[in-house]
């Protein structure tokens, strides 16, 4: 599947998980247990109420949203910038190809990863709410899906690195890759000569390196902070209010 048609697979879990649980309002108990154990037993309990039944759908969809918000767009690779003609760093079409496959491979890799916490989480407030087997379902599907996030993350690197390393090189990239040559990269480099705002080095050709030189690159990292602050300010109001 696409990663477009992962996300529309979330959104129908939390859309679906809501409408069951309206459907099935009279069933819920009041109060409702709202924090778990270590072994998934309920230790707090609040009012039932309709934000006390469904807050981990929001916060779910809320961190989703966010998560979502952190992978770099495929458009980004070719929105180079300008750079002087007298630039030794050129842009290469064999390293784009490269950022391709990576933002691709990476996109595919989160949208699964949503799914999984969409589907975890509505399991969670199904346990919650006493529509589904409690006890034992929240700590299970959990463990089940680090489990499972974690063998598509190894597979991710393993399969992603070979591909990476069978596609074509051109003129441009060796001479990319002689100038950033010692260039480590922890996902971020500022290098106002280059004309890509989104690269691959030498040193670690399985990363994406975002180039914050460029006002492209700028604004996704702009993007990607402010998801991760809404979310965090989400949960913490959330948290507070419950």
């Amino acid at each position: 599947m696409q990663s477009r048609q992962y996300y529309a697979t979330t959104i129908f879990v939390y859309l679906a998980t809501l409408a069951y649980v309206l459907l099935r309002w009279d069933s819920i108990p009041d109060p409702i247990p709202v924090h778990f154990d270590g072994a998934g037993n309920p230790d707090r309990y609040e009012p039932k109420s309709f934000l006390a039944a469904t807050a981990l759908i929001w916060i779910g969809a809320v961190l989703s949203v966010a998560v979502a918000f952190c992978v770099p767009p495929r458009s980004l690779v070719r929105r180079t910038a300008d750079v002087p003609p007298t630039s030794p760093i050129p842009f290469s079409e064999a390293n784009a190809k490269r950022v391709e496959l990576l933002t691709d491979k990476t996109a595919t890799f989160v949208a699964q990863t949503i799914l999984g916490m969409s589907v975890c989480t509505c399991l969670s407030v199904l346990s919650s709410t006493n529509l589904a087997p409690s006890g034992w379902l929240m700590p299970a599907v959990w463990i089940v899906f680090t489990i499972g996030v974690v063998v598509l993350a190894i597979a991710l690197a393993v399969n992603t690195g070979k591909q990476i390393l069978v596609l074509p090189t051109d003129e441009a990239e060796q001479t990319r890759n002689e100038y950033f040559r010692y260039t480590v990269g922890m996902g971020f480099y500022s290098e106002p000569q280059d004309p890509a705002p989104i690269a691959v080095f030498p040193s670690n050709p399985s990363k994406l390196q975002i180039n914050t030189a460029h006002e492209h690159a700028r604004r996704y990292l702009w993007r990607m902070g402010i998801g991760l602050v809404t979310s965090l300010a989400v949960c913490i109001v959330f948290a507070a209010i419950m």
